[in-house]
């Protein structure tokens, strides 16, 4: 398998796990919402840990040469 065929795989994977993020980001903060103000704590860090990994994310397609994708 040659380099830019194992990016190409990279950079897809991230796209699965990027939209994997998302989901898990959403339906947590649903979850945590139903519990009213004492969810907010939850849906906050929930929140923060969705954005650490779009962060990492990001990084990861830099190094693999996708730039910065949405």
């Amino acid at each position: 398998m040659a380099h830019g065929e194992r990016g190409s795989d990279v950079l897809q994977g991230l796209d699965v796990y990027e939209q994997m993020v998302n989901t898990f980001e959403k339906q947590a903060k649903s979850y945590w919402g139903l519990w009213g103000p004492p969810g907010e704590a939850m849906g906050q860090g929930v929140e923060a840990w969705a954005q650490m990994q779009r962060t990492y994310i990001q990084w990861l397609r830099q190094v693999y040469g996708g730039g910065n994708q949405p």
